[in-house]
């Protein structure tokens, strides 16, 4: 009893899988049609309507960087001001990151490219400009997306060259302001030394001016041998553009085969919202009955008679 179940079971599948079929014939012409049609607009509108979007990418490699912004309090000992008032400022990663991403550098881009012809603002350049540090590394990418291939090349390797420039700028403003810090220390320490009384307190303002006229004189040569501009080196300039939208070969695979499964689906709703008989195989179907037997159409006879005649 159970074999016989599983038996009508299994031919009532192979029906069921014959008539779904069945109706997917009926219907070919219709789905060929829609799935053909939506590749063909699909086709259109990304090689015709869709504008293209290059990437073109340069890669920074920070040398002198710091875990964390160094700060002087008010404890620190004399050479350890003159020392951090001399030197070339350090940053951390997401500091030059963040310089990478501001408005200023985006203006610097900007005026070197003459950009504002073409409508460009800081605002409308930073959309297009992508700034990531690599994990557990030195390096930051630099990605520009335009849809003109060659003007994301260029936005991309001036961006590299204005942030140089613009930190050898900055590392120079601040070691003129060093430069201007201890004259003025020295001024105001050899007024105290003029003004002293006991020797051990003239030898003490001594030292401390020969402490600053050294930082002063480190500053300047570092000022002068630009050493501030080797914080940041290109290493990777841009040097091509890849496309990456639109994606023509998958925007139309997943089309044809949304299309053909819409289709597919349009075709089993047709087919089931249609209750007219054409068929004898109709008549079983939606009647639940026999067929005892099949007129033949009168026209084929007359034909028939005719042709005889």
């Amino acid at each position: 009893m159970t074999n016989q179940n599983m038996r009508a079971e299994t031919n009532e599948q192979g029906i069921d899988l014959r008539l779904y079929l069945e109706m997917l014939k009926n219907r070919r012409a219709m789905i060929v049609l829609i799935t053909l049609l939506a590749v063909l607009v699909t086709g259109i509108v990304n090689f015709f309507f869709i504008e293209p979007v290059y990437k073109a990418k340069t890669v920074l490699m920070v040398t002198q960087v710091t875990d964390k912004m160094q700060t002087t309090t008010q404890s620190s000992t004399q050479n350890n001001v003159i020392n951090s008032v001399s030197r070339i400022p350090v940053m951390t990663m997401n500091t030059y990151v963040g310089q990478l991403n501001s408005d200023d550098l985006m203006k610097r881009v900007i005026e070197s490219m003459n950009l504002a012809d073409y409508g460009y603002t800081p605002q409308r350049l930073s959309r297009q400009v992508n700034i990531s540090a690599a994990d557990d590394s030195y390096l930051i990418n630099v990605t520009v997306s335009n849809s003109d291939p060659v003007l994301a090349i260029d936005i991309a390797n001036t961006m590299s060259k204005e942030f140089n420039e613009s930190i050898t700028e900055r590392n120079k403003e601040v070691m003129d302001k060093s430069v201007l810090f201890l004259r003025e220390q020295i001024g105001e320490v050899s007024k105290e030394l003029n003004k002293a009384t006991t020797q051990a307190e003239r030898d003490r303002l001594q030292r401390i001016i020969t402490q600053l006229s050294e930082g002063m004189t480190q500053t300047q040569i570092a000022r002068s041998f630009d050493l501030g501009s080797n914080n940041v080196v290109v290493v990777s300039p841009a040097m091509s553009a890849v496309k990456v939208k639109p994606n023509e070969a998958m925007n139309i695979a997943v089309v044809f085969l949304l299309g053909l499964v819409a289709s597919a689906a349009l075709a089993f709703v047709l087919e089931f919202m249609d209750n007219t008989i054409k068929t004898p195989e109709d008549i079983a179907r939606h009647l639940d009955l026999p067929v005892m037997g099949v007129i033949p159409v009168a026209v084929s006879r007359n034909r028939s008679y005719n042709e005889k005649t």
